[in-house]
């Protein structure tokens, strides 16, 4: 499971939908663990510094 929570995080990080420490953290690994996973997948890497529009989530 913990595998598909990386995937997903990868994914979301990747996308722009998530900044790094966000996506880290909802997978349960650190920062350092994801961007290195990234990049053994040969995705790219979001440049540190930029800008990511955080969008609020909320239920009823």
């Amino acid at each position: 499971m913990k595998q598909h929570a990386l995937q997903t995080a990868m994914a979301l990080y990747q996308g722009g939908t998530l900044d790094l420490e966000t996506a880290a953290n909802q997978a349960g690994v650190t920062p350092d663990r994801l961007r290195r996973a990234v990049r053994r997948a040969g995705g790219s890497i979001t440049a540190t510094g930029s800008t990511v529009e955080r969008i609020s989530v909320t239920a009823d």
